[in-house]
């Protein structure tokens, strides 16, 4: 039978399932089996499997055993006659009188080492133990099994003592703070003895001391208001040895270190001592006369049977275990934009165990909040990790989470990440051009070309976001401009996007100039948290066509070609091109749109024309140094060139 979980253990536990765990209570047991096997343990092993498998211990250690068969004999055929293999036994030592016996689950505890305290009458046995799933030896528990000097009188009392006094001074050798308990038969009627203040007193070497998990101090021998904690005898009448006389003794006890008391780590569960199958109402009486109100009346008739002590156990907390991910990616990030990530810090010990305590710690280029914080048992907390975006850059470090997980008091989060800046669209290679021109000039029916252009992402390298150009279009012009093949989405890096774009001359009115409007949608990589639009890209398209008597022989198409020098001191020129005469506008722009110059205004023969500009201003002052912008207009057609005057 397995031991019963209060409700809200069991609803703890069921939270629990969020997260892989080995962890769970640890029940200890101390039973003194009255000289075991003697003459009489075969007909008793019945009755310690059926007590044994009710108690369901994780620890067991026994007192009064006789020899290592006896030892194997409960092993075999109490512990495991159910399910073989359930538990192992500890080294058996075969002292000068009865000896003690180790009995662990080996799928909840691990044995560690062994050592027997002599004394000048029984040894004392340190067993060590740890919970599996537990690997440090901060996790590791001492259990001290005990049989101490028998009788009332004032020298058994001073051998008593004597036995306490070795195993005090063993215990303050150890360093403070360990999990140790002592259980086992005290053999002591009353809390004042000295023996027993031995263990519990303060001394100058508090290392070693113990404390009664139930602080319940006073006279136990015989007394009506410690009934419920007897353990001698369970019988009233003689047969097979052993003290008779009913329940009216607190031999049996287990007293507990001073860290398996402060609420952390391996802990007592409060309210779980128990002198198993007292009900408190069988003072003087045996533990199966009548109705027992703490077990069945079969388990009451087996403790009855098998020995003159009642088993003791206690249930004991585990250490906290903590669960955090190995790492936390946070990806790309556009500068500026708040990133944020969370990371759940749980722990995966079954409740009922310790909370887990911690603090978070983050590395440059990113932030936690500062604090303690603690996570009960099969439950996790998340908090948000901050990476730092401010200025593009590779983002990397641990977060540290300190805790008081006994294997793992240091866990490193791996973080990483990267800000980026801005995608720059542009229609030059070295400075960010937003709006360009494409002439296709004049031409006869059939004698247009295709013309292409670039866009760039301007300044590009691994700290910049790709460009996007998702959608484009062309307006106007009679819908005969168009995207070569169609429009296709682009991505852009280090190397720039071409477009071509075409002109459909068939059907178009001949003498007649055609312009639209090419718009391109861009934007940062979307893979890129934070990313945005980003400016649009326009050009204006022109083409003349021709009524096809022949004037491509004077000028093959209308031409505005760029300044050169550009830059300039004194003076440039610009190259006009006209297929017919006409009225022809070239005036220069500051890039406020104020009229600097009028370079040409009034009608030009059909032909190749140089249009000098001397970098003076319409009122023949010297212009400043700086960016100009000449417009040329002949009829409908435009186009502007941009020119850089340096002083």
């Amino acid at each position: 039978m397995r031991r019963h979980i209060p409700f809200g253990l069991a609803c703890l536990i069921t939270l629990s399932l969020l997260f892989p765990s080995t962890a769970f209570a640890l029940r200890v047991v101390t039973y003194n089996v009255l000289n075991f096997p003697g003459s009489t343990g075969t007909s008793r092993l019945d009755d310690f499997r059926v007590i044994l498998e009710d108690i369901d211990p994780d620890v067991l250690v026994v007192q009064e055993m006789l020899s290592e068969t006896g030892m194997n004999q409960i092993l075999n055929s109490a512990l495991n006659y159910y399910s073989p293999g359930e538990y192992a036994a500890g080294p058996f030592v075969n002292g000068y009188d009865t000896d003690n016996a180790l009995y662990y689950k080996v799928a909840t505890v691990d044995y560690v080492s062994h050592q027997e305290i002599s004394t000048a009458l029984r040894n004392i046995s340190e067993y060590v133990v740890r919970p599996v799933g537990y690997s440090s030896s901060e996790a590791n528990v001492r259990i001290y099994s005990l049989h101490l000097k028998a009788g009332s009188g004032s020298d058994d009392k001073t051998k008593r003592l004597a036995e306490c006094t070795i195993l005090r001074n063993h215990m303050n050798a150890y360093p403070s703070g360990q999990a140790f308990m002592v259980a086992g038969d005290y053999n002591i009627r009353a809390s004042s003895e000295s023996a027993y203040q031995k263990l519990i007193g303060s001394e100058a070497d508090n290392d070693g001391r113990v404390l009664d998990p139930i602080n319940r101090p006073g006279t136990w021998h015989d007394s009506y208001s410690f009934a419920d904690i007897h353990t001698q005898s369970p019988r009233t009448t003689q047969f097979g040895g052993g003290a008779t006389g009913g329940m009216d003794d607190r031999f049996d006890i287990i007293l507990i270190s001073y860290s398996l008391y402060d609420g952390e780590g391996m802990d007592y569960i409060p309210g779980t001592y128990t002198a198993y199958g007292n009900d408190g109402q069988h003072m003087n009486q045996a533990i199966n006369n009548g109705t027992n109100y703490a077990v069945s009346a079969a388990i009451a008739d087996a403790l009855h049977e098998a020995a003159d002590h009642l088993p003791v156990y206690a249930d004991f907390q585990l250490p906290a275990k903590i669960d955090a991910p190995s790492q936390l990616a946070f990806g790309s990030y556009i500068e500026g934009t708040a990133a944020t990530l969370p990371v759940t810090i749980g722990n995966v010990a079954v409740a009922p165990a310790d909370e887990l305590d911690y603090s978070l710690a983050a590395p440059s280029g990113f932030s936690a909040a500062s604090g303690l914080y603690e996570v009960e048992p099969g439950s996790g907390s998340a908090h948000s990790i901050m990476m730092d975006t401010a200025t593009p850059g590779h983002r990397s470090g641990s977060l540290v989470v300190s805790s008081d997980d006994v294997d793992n008091p240091t866990v490193s989060v791996a973080l990483s990440g990267m800000v980026v800046s801005h995608a720059m669209p542009s229609l030059a290679d070295d400075s960010t051009v937003l709006q360009g021109s494409l002439d296709f000039g004049s031409h006869n029916p059939g004698n247009f070309p295709t013309l292409s252009f670039d866009v760039h992402n301007v300044g590009y390298s691994t700290l910049q976001a790709i460009l996007g150009i998702h959608d484009g279009e062309i307006d106007g012009g009679d819908s005969r401009f168009s995207f070569d093949g169609g429009f296709s989405p682009r991505a852009v890096g280090a190397t720039p996007a071409t477009f071509d774009i075409v002109f459909d001359c068939d059907g178009a009115t001949p003498n007649t100039f055609y312009e639209a409007e090419i718009i391109l949608q861009t934007r940062d990589d979307t893979s890129i948290q934070g990313w945005t639009a980003r400016p649009e890209i326009t050009l204006t398209v022109a083409a003349y066509v021709e009524d096809g008597t022949g004037v491509d022989d004077v000028v093959g198409r209308l031409a505005f070609a760029p300044a050169s020098p550009n830059p300039f001191i004194d003076a440039t020129v610009f190259h006009l091109s006209l297929p017919r005469s006409a009225p022809v506008d070239v005036a220069v722009f500051d890039v406020s749109g104020r009229l600097v110059a009028t370079i040409q205004s009034g009608e030009l023969a059909a032909g190749e024309h140089a249009l000098a500009w001397d970098g003076r201003s319409r009122h023949g002052a010297q212009a400043a140094s700086g960016v100009y912008i000449c417009h040329a207009r002949v009829g409908e057609w435009q186009q502007t060139r941009k020119v850089v005057l340096i002083r």
